[in-house]
């Protein structure tokens, strides 16, 4: 269960910086794109609305100026005699007529205002124009273009009028513009299904029909922002006094003080930079389940490369352990060897012994309860022999790690009992501090037993080394604290100097000759006692001996 959550955490880890590490710059690069991109389309957006007015504005300049310069031109070929007479002046509309078709009537007026000759379909012949606004513009500028207005006819339409200087009196020609052909210049203009365009005077009077808005002659109620700066240009976003978001832009006629105004609702104009966005939505969707996928698949590629590699590593580290406790087994040979040759000579005296008394039972002199006593001591010392190859067998196998509660004091005086022999057939005193039961602590017994096995030969080795078989001291203590045990290992042998004790825990080293050392042991007790939680010590003085400690967490009774 511990290494189906440990993969689990692990699979969570890589597959987070698997999918967050290129997922976050990814996202980044979407968004500040889909701003730039938004930024640049809606300026795109914005400039096409304004170059569509720009463009309309120049057509209406045009036709306005060519309507101008018609009149003009008719007025200097002909007088002011011979347009008076509606016979020549009907004459004249009908050249006029061929050669633009943009008029529906035309008049002459003297100098006093009074309509002197006309053709079209009023009668406006005698009327006097003095006071009109249109007629006192054109004697005062020389031509005018008016705004749309009723006037006598009762009907909306535009004029052009131009003042010609006669021989010695001024008069004024007029022509009024067909208003279906001068509605059709801005009602042609399609931008979409809800864009159109219409003229607006200085005062926001609407000088073309808009295709879904008002009527001619009439206040537009957004007027205040479509006329507002004369120098303003390009175009700008506004809530509509109709409740719509709407965007817009207007130019400045040339030839007549109008304004032409493009409008278009702002979900149309900016519909293409929604599609954008759904686009890029849809990409950021699919990229991520793109990347969570190939995220995953790699995730669990390489949490099982990591499983089988961490099994490998737990095979490996238990035949290090195993080759460690094998090399221990060699240290404590010759000490088993000397336990075990004892009761076998025991055993040898009671056979012998044995074979005497039975040839005087046989005889009739002898006590068969001598031989009783013989084989007892022999199944006392096969008993001995057992335990101890059970010992030997029981260090030497190959068992698997399990945790659990250790008293160390009958742990380590078990632990001593095995070595105790080889001090003893070495001259080493093998002297005990150690309580009885002792503090709990959490671990496997046999890595336990293997550690301090480890410390205990190495030390008869440098008390050997040192004082052969006469003044080797080897003591061994636990001292018990609330929340720790420290147990010490320590001899009077020849000691170690600082750079020896910089490297006695690494693999593969040792000071011993060749042959007589694995240099595994040392390094084997730091893993185990390190992956228990706890720490070794070592002080050591060059010529005095050392000293190992081993500090454990204790494990609280339960």
């Amino acid at each position: 269960m511990a290494n189906k959550t440990h993969d689990r955490n692990i699979g969570r880890f890589i597959l987070g910086n698997m999918t967050l590490v290129p997922l976050v710059p990814f996202l980044v690069l979407l968004v500040v794109g889909a701003i730039l991109f938004s930024g640049a389309m809606e300026k795109s957006i914005m400039e096409r609305l304004s170059q569509t007015a720009r463009d309309h504005g120049a057509m209406v300049d045009t036709f306005l100026k060519e309507r101008r310069s018609d009149l003009a031109l008719l007025a200097s070929v002909s007088s002011y005699e011979a347009l008076s007479t509606s016979e020549n002046l009907e004459v004249a509309f009908g050249h006029l007529k061929a050669s633009s078709g943009a008029f529906m009537d035309l008049g002459v007026f003297d100098e006093a205002g009074v309509h002197v000759a006309y053709t079209g379909p009023y009668r406006l012949e005698g009327i006097d124009y003095q006071e009109e606004f249109w007629f006192r513009k054109t004697m005062a500028t020389g031509s005018w273009i008016s705004d749309v207005f009723s006037g006598f006819r009762k009907t909306p339409h535009v004029v052009v009028a131009v003042r010609v200087q006669g021989a010695g009196r001024p008069w004024v020609l007029r022509a009024t513009i067909d208003t279906d052909l001068f509605q059709s210049l801005t009602s042609r203009v399609h931008i979409g299904v809800t864009g159109q365009a219409f003229l607006l005077n200085d005062e926001g009077i609407y000088q073309s029909l808009p295709a879904s808005r008002g009527k001619l002659m009439e206040k537009d109620p957004d007027s205040d922002a479509y006329v507002t700066g004369d120098g303003w240009a390009g175009a700008r976003v506004i809530a509509c006094r109709d409740g719509v978001k709407r965007v817009f832009a207007t130019t400045r006629l040339t030839e007549k003080a109008w304004r032409l105004v493009v409008v278009q609702n702002k979900h149309e104009a900016f519909e293409s930079r929604l599609q954008i966005y759904l686009v890029i939505f849809a990409v950021m969707v699919a990229g991520g389940g793109a990347l969570l996928a190939v995220g995953y698949g790699l995730t669990v590629r390489i949490v099982s490369r990591i499983r089988r590699s961490d099994d490998q590593a737990v095979h490996l580290e238990e035949q290090l352990y195993r080759a460690a406790r094998l090399a221990e087994l060699g240290e404590m040979a010759a000490g088993f060897a000397h336990e075990i040759n004892n009761p076998l000579q025991v055993m040898q005296s009671e056979l012998a012994y044995m074979g005497e008394t039975i040839g005087d039972v046989e005889r009739g002199e002898g006590d068969f309860e001598v031989v009783r006593e013989s084989l007892d001591q022999m199944r006392l010392q096969i008993g001995r022999c057992s335990e101890i190859t059970r010992s030997v067998l029981n260090f030497g196998r190959k068992s698997t790690s399990k945790d659990q509660d250790v008293a160390m004091g009958d742990f380590l005086s078990d632990v001593v009992k095995m070595v105790r022999k080889r001090a003893e057939v070495s001259g080493v005193i093998l002297q005990t501090e150690i309580p009885e039961n002792g503090a709990l602590v959490w671990g496997d017994p046999s890595r336990l037993q293997q550690v301090f096995l480890n410390l205990i030969n190495n030390a008869l080795d440098a008390v050997d080394a040192r004082h052969g078989s006469c003044g080797g001291l080897i003591q061994v203590s636990v001292r018990e604290e609330p929340e720790t045990v420290s147990i010490d290992v320590e001899d009077n042998g020849g000691g170690m100097n600082e750079e020896t004790q910089a490297k006695i825990f690494s693999p593969f080293y040792t000071t011993k000759p060749p042959g007589s050392g694995t240099g595994l042991g040392l390094s084997v007790c730091f893993s185990i006692v390190e992956s228990m939680g706890g720490h070794i010590d070592v002080t050591s003085t060059p010529g005095e001996g050392t000293l190992f400690t081993i500090v454990l967490p204790c494990q609280p009774p339960r």
